[in-house]
């Protein structure tokens, strides 16, 4: 079997909650050495339900692939090791904010200088500069500042529940990752990468058109529920209770119209193109929410199957957990937690046809790894390790 792609790479990470830990882990998953850096007192992320044996499961799924050192940091003596840890690393990963960063020394032109080949991966609320580069903020925040959240909802904005802004900058500094380590190959230089939550988002509302739609059409997107722009679809109540998500675009039409019993619509000249369709789908969409309404889901799914027609159950999160197309695909492994049991996990979100996928491995407990990393990375000797307990570094 080969190595993994990222073998032989050192990342220390310093992320807490979701976005720098998870994109710590997506580099773990790819073989790099992954170091979680905490202080020996549990940091918040890891006090965060739900629990299983006294275990944050939320901990877990984001930290397993990982090793970590505890020591204390703001110590005159914790810095020195920080630095040291600095030096032999090739990846530096963190989310504090920008005022934090400079309370630990973390700039751009001090880490640089310590570790030339240094990759540092920042990822803040709001960037480096700008007038509200010194704001905390979290994923719903930036949700609400890009605007995503008025396109929510019926009435008032809604924020999505799953974190997606956090875990999207993580994907975002990943992929800047890569880039920067094949820039290292080719010039043996390190570089800063700046990565935020506002910026993730507001690509994406960029990259949808709104940006383009609101400054040059005057037209900001409102909030239009569960239909699309683009396409005919709604979620709608089946027979049995569930609920259904459809979407129709351009030759589907003719077979969704032949699938509910409705070839008259096909003569109306409303519903001749999407955009047309769209604009009259008040007048479309009582035909299909009866006939979705007369049958079960499962026969809804196996008619639009046979017209080739993308509809879904809207399933929930306990469906999607026993649901057999995740399980032939194994999404969701398991990790033996020691004290725990096993957990489910997912994994990372793409194969590589040339390397099997990675072994998983639990989530650390606190310094856990701290004498072999030092040992291995910096080459302590046991006189060394003493001091530092001397000292009040390490426990």
């Amino acid at each position: 079997m080969k190595k993994p792609i990222l073998d032989g790479i050192r990342v220390l990470d310093f992320g807490r909650f979701i976005a720098a830990p998870y994109a710590g882990q997506l580099l773990a998953d790819l073989g790099a050495e992954v170091v979680r850096v905490e202080r020996p007192k549990p940091e918040p992320d890891r006090l965060r339900g739900p629990y299983l044996e006294g275990h944050s499961l939320y901990f877990v799924t984001l930290n397993r692939n990982k090793k970590s050192v505890a020591f204390e940091m703001f110590t005159d003596a914790g810095r020195r090791l920080l630095d040291d840890l600095i030096a032999k690393t090739d990846i530096l990963i963190s989310n504090f904010s920008p005022r934090a960063a400079r309370g630990l020394g973390f700039t751009k032109e001090r880490l640089l200088a310590l570790n030339p080949r240094l990759i540092v991966l920042s990822i803040t609320a709001y960037g480096p500069d700008g007038p509200d580069a010194e704001r905390i903020g979290f994923d719903t925040l930036a949700q609400a500042r890009s605007g995503a959240m008025r396109c929510n909802g019926e009435e008032t904005p809604y924020f999505n529940h799953l974190p997606y802004v956090d875990f999207s900058t993580a994907i975002y500094g990943g992929f800047g990752l890569m880039a920067a380590l094949y820039e290292r190959e080719r010039t043996g230089e390190g570089q800063w990468i700046d990565a935020s939550l506002m910026e993730t988002v507001s690509a994406f509302v960029g990259s949808y058109g709104m940006i383009a739609e609101a400054k040059l059409l005057d037209k900001p997107r409102q909030r239009q529920g569960n239909s699309l722009i683009f396409a005919l679809g709604d979620c709608l109540q089946a027979k049995d209770g569930d609920f259904v998500i459809f979407n129709v675009i351009g030759n589907m039409w003719p077979r969704l119209c032949d699938m509910i019993g409705h070839h008259e619509l096909l003569e109306d000249e409303r519903f001749t193109t999407d955009e047309s369709r769209y604009a009259h789908r008040d007048d479309i969409l009582p035909y299909i929410a009866q006939w979705i309404a007369s049958l079960n889901v499962p026969d809804i799914l196996a008619a639009a199957e046979q017209h080739r027609i993308p509809f879904e159950r809207v399933s929930t999160v306990g469906d999607l957990a026993q649901d057999a197309h995740a399980a032939a695909r194994e999404m969701f492994p398991t990790v033996a937690q020691p004290d725990v049991g096993d957990i489910p996990v997912s994994r990372l979100g793409v194969s590589l046809s040339t390397h099997d996928r990675a072994q998983l491995d639990p989530a650390p407990a606190i310094g856990e790894h701290t004498l072999p990393v030092l040992d291995d990375w910096l080459g302590y000797t046991p006189s060394q390790f003493q001091s530092l307990r001397d000292e009040g570094v390490i426990p």
